[in-house]
């Protein structure tokens, strides 16, 4: 039986408060997937977001972005006033504003923490949750106390993480991190509970784990024996991918390598409490580049004279080099089940990424429009176990796509003859901006494939001012909110 699923991050929920919550637009939208008879919805990673509020380059591995608390939900749960609650209230707009978030959510957040703590116990959440989060809370506070997140640049007593200097500034700083602390624990609550309506209503929820940490992050800065940097610090080299259907100059990410045989002499520890922690929250796990984990593009970071870096501008001077796949996946398959797992296989697929996804076991994905470029696709032998999307959240929206297209390109060309191959109704002769999403939808369902995901921005059949995601840009992505009607 094939179950189908919608694409839809939190954030990008309607709502009054500026950006998507946990809150009733959430379970509304539950309710609308489970009354459209989908089993699937899908979400982008829930972390604390770092440099340009991307979910793939958290501030923290374990943290969860504070800003997808409801409003609502604390008021019903009595940590706010109705005044407060109305305070925080910003215009519906169909894109999030997230300075104007921040600012706004962040005395809320105060407020409800004060709340909280008057019938909560922060050491026993911290008892529970500490290993992960007091890396975290260290961090925020010295990005606090120094009013910059760039840790290399920190006195020598704050640059390493230890548990003396987490008590320390937990005594100093007492009340923001016990704010921040509070605030994880509240986040747990809301979604533990969203989640058990959308079990209530047989939906699984898809989160996502990004491969790298952003390099001005808590995990980077506590664990630094476990990422590529020189004694100072500072990145000997960059994390990217070469040209490929995304990027056709490659994208630069500029995160942190891994030292993946140090990571293996300390069994993975850091992967596996990542993922453990993940799937608290999520059903399945998609694994993000997925092709970096058997093998990862390298490009050099090298410093002038000053120590100052000279960063390559694009990512076309790299190289591949290893990981230990086999070992890593040997260990994660012994401690979590295989069916809870999806590779985002996209991008380049050389024989040996092909031979590790297919030897664990891991379903791979199919992104629809990518599959027009060279050929007219032959979707009716897609195999059965790969997750088929129409398009995510890093391609163009399929009516941006189409609209993209010329009318003598290969892909419209061959999209055309595969709707008279196929005899799809209306396809042949009126194929058109209108209606790309629905014959793009048309022919997804009617693959093999048992899992099938549709972009919300596809399913309402909007233009590509509607994207999330332009990759290898740093800014401006990432705010599209739907609107309520």
């Amino acid at each position: 039986m094939k179950n189908t699923g919608i694409l839809l991050h939190i954030s990008s929920l309607p709502g009054e408060y500026g950006i998507g919550d946990f809150g009733p637009q959430a379970y509304k939208f539950a309710d609308y997937l489970a009354s459209n008879g989908h089993s699937l919805w899908q979400i982008l990673p829930l972390n604390h977001c770092g440099y340009g509020n991307s979910p793939y380059n958290p501030l923290s591995a374990f943290a969860l972005n504070p800003y997808l608390v409801s409003p609502e939900l604390l008021y019903q749960q009595g940590y706010i006033s109705l005044a407060d609650l109305r305070e925080a209230r910003l215009p519906a707009t169909d894109s999030v504003c997230f300075e104007l978030v921040a600012k706004t959510k962040d005395r809320l957040l105060a407020r409800a923490s004060d709340a909280w703590l008057l019938e909560n116990d922060l050491e026993d959440f911290l008892s529970r949750k500490g290993a992960e989060l007091k890396p975290y809370l260290t961090f925020l506070a010295l990005t606090k106390l120094y009013s910059d997140s760039s840790w290399p640049q920190w006195n020598s007593q704050h640059r390493q993480y230890n548990e003396d200097l987490f008590q320390k500034l937990f005594r100093t700083s007492n009340t923001p991190m016990r704010q921040w602390a509070v605030t994880q624990a509240i986040l747990h609550e809301q979604i533990t509970l969203f989640r058990q309506h959308l079990h209530k209503l047989g939906i699984s929820l898809i989160g996502d784990l990004p491969l790298y940490l952003a390099y001005e992050s808590a995990d980077v800065w506590a664990q630094q024996h476990l990422f590529d940097l020189d004694e100072q610090g500072r990145r000997l080299h960059l994390a990217g991918v070469p040209p490929d259907a995304f990027a056709s100059g490659g994208q630069l990410w500029g995160n942190p390598l891994y030292r993946w045989q140090d990571i293996q002499e300390e069994g993975f520890s850091l992967f596996l409490r990542r993922i453990g922690s993940a799937l608290d929250y999520y059903d399945i796990l998609r694994l993000d580049h997925f092709i970096g984990y058997v093998n990862y593009w390298q490009v050099d970071c090298r410093y002038d004279d000053r120590g100052e870096p000279l960063e390559p501008v694009d990512a076309m001077q790299g190289r591949w080099v290893d990981a230990v796949p086999e070992a890593f996946f040997e260990v994660l398959l012994s401690r979590f089940a295989r069916e809870r797992f999806l590779a985002e296989d996209l991008g380049i697929l050389n024989e040996r990424v092909c031979q590790i996804r297919d030897g664990f076991g891991f379903p791979g994905m199919i992104v629809l429009q990518f599959c027009f470029e060279e050929s007219v696709p032959d979707v009716h032998h897609y195999p059965a176990d790969r997750w088929l999307y129409t398009s995510t959240h890093d391609n163009a929206t399929l009516r941006g796509w189409f609209e993209s297209l010329a009318e003598n390109s290969s892909s419209f060309q061959n999209l055309k003859e595969y709707c008279r191959q196929n005899k799809l109704r209306d396809c042949y002769s009126c194929l058109n901006a209108e209606n790309i999403h629905l014959i793009m939808r048309q022919i997804a369902m009617s693959s093999p494939c048992q899992k099938v995901i549709l972009p919300m921005q596809d399913i309402l059949g909007l233009d590509n001012r509607a994207r999330m995601n332009i990759p290898g840009t740093a800014l401006g992505n990432w705010q599209w909110r739907m609107q309520s009607d």
